[in-house]
């Protein structure tokens, strides 16, 4: 996999950090910087994540998001992904509940007109953010002037409203319907995952950041049904998970389980709330549980903790088709791990790799299922906390793009990396340098 190296745009890779050097949004990135110091469990270094070039490039897509949001429908963010190649609209904008975003390349009319189709990516935002805050700093505008992708942002993300606003794309644009597919972040991956349990079939892949490995049940504390878990089985939608080594609620390894550390006060005020937001109206809210998205899932009573955690992951393995991870071997990884790469993530793949990606390990590992498809990726990111991962939308652009579902058989197959839309048309506009 090939990532370009961000530099840093200061001598001083601080200078976003603080209002003395940076003016114009120092305010708002000190209160981000409060919110990173308190969304891990202890082990984050994050004045050191800062200082590497993900931590540039996390910077610099977080002063993008922080430039636009309060006006998140002016001309000089059109101008900015006019720059890219891009046409970025806002649609049903008379609520702030039922507004969203689509990101679409210049080129879209003429290239569907010649019979091209596009890759349709819906990415979820974290919890009771809104659409800005998360539209730059997910990654995805970057990749869509790359890739030449059509991008989705909605503020409901519940599942039925993601199919609702499917079904108006496919009616309206020339989306390729075998390559749907869906990220989210947070309660946006735990939404996410709520989708691709009520609607497997519409979707090619699926990848969650921030997210334990498995949860009996969605946002709003329904749990999946039997029906639905059969489902998604056989439906089968490839997964990736990709998570900090060091989040809040500890999901790497995952051979091991402890309390969610508490949060708590002190993180600062937001860096920007819009007046428009009413959080006792979020149709994503949870109203059934004591927390505010999910109850969090713990290991019931006398049962150890270890196995408990094993028995989730295999839970995955089961719905993938994959064959499940011997708990005793995964288990032994606590106190004698044999690579550097199971200690971290407690537990072992078909294949693994340690990749530095600007300037950041990654530790990655994959399991087919019984047909030989990749069907599982789990990727943690070295010194990170519970925030979006700085190349999650790289990563997951280059998992999901290699699966298609295929609409005579509705199977998935496994293609050659697209980056372009589907049919090459000639006259086809590139991206702007």
């Amino acid at each position: 996999m090939t990532m370009h190296t961000t530099p840093a745009q200061a001598q001083d890779r601080r200078a976003y950090w603080s209002t003395e050097s940076n003016p114009q949004t120092g305010r708002k990135f000190e209160a981000a910087l409060g919110s990173l110091r308190v969304a891990h469990n202890g082990g984050a270094d994050i004045d050191a994540l800062l200082d590497t070039d993900y931590g540039a490039r996390f910077a610099e897509d977080l002063e993008l998001g922080f430039r636009f949001e309060e006006d998140p429908t002016g001309r000089d963010v059109e101008e900015y992904y006019r720059g890219l190649g891009l046409r970025r609209q806002m649609f049903e904008n008379s609520d702030y509940y039922t507004r969203w975003l689509l990101i679409t390349p210049l080129e879209l009319e003429d290239v569907a007109a010649e019979g091209g189709r596009y890759p349709v990516v819906f990415v979820n935002h974290g919890g009771f953010c809104s659409i800005s805050t998360d539209e730059f700093i997910s990654g995805f505008p970057r990749v869509a002037a790359r890739e030449r992708i059509i991008v989705a942002m909605l503020q409901d993300t519940n599942p039925a409203n993601t199919q609702r606003v499917l079904d108006r794309l496919i009616e309206l644009y020339p989306v390729d319907t075998e390559r749907v597919y869906l990220v989210g972040e947070s309660q946006g991956g735990y939404q996410a995952t709520s989708t691709y349990f009520r609607a497997p079939e519409r979707f090619a892949a699926v990848v969650t950041c921030g997210n334990d490995i498995w949860r009996d049940w969605d946002n709003v504390n329904t749990p999946f049904s039997d029906q639905e878990i059969a489902h998604v089985t056989e439906t089968f939608v490839p997964f990736m998970q990709i998570v900090g080594q060091f989040e809040a609620s500890g999901f790497a390894p995952v051979n091991d389980w402890h309390p969610r550390k508490d949060w708590g006060a002190g993180d600062g005020p937001e860096p920007y709330h819009d007046p428009r937001r009413d959080d006792e109206r979020d149709p994503t809210r949870n109203v059934n549980g004591p927390r505010r998205f999910s109850t969090q899932p713990s290991p019931p009573e006398g049962v150890d903790k270890h196995e408990w955690m094993l028995a989730r992951l295999n839970k995955r393995m089961a719905t993938l088709s994959c064959a499940p991870r011997d708990p005793g071997i995964c288990i032994g990884y606590l106190d004698n791990p044999d690579t550097e790469l199971h200690g971290v993530l407690g537990f072992y793949g078909d294949r693994e790799r340690t990749e530095t990606i600007l300037g950041v390990t990654h530790w990655i590992s994959d399991i087919d299922n019984a047909a030989g498809i990749n069907a599982f990726r789990y990727v943690v990111v070295a010194n990170a906390p519970h925030c979006w991962p700085a190349t999650a939308a790289d990563l997951a652009w280059e998992f999901m793009a290699t699966f298609r579902r295929d609409a005579r058989t509705g199977s998935i197959v496994v293609d050659e990396r697209q980056t372009h839309h589907t049919t090459t048309a000639a006259g086809a506009q590139t991206p702007p340098a």
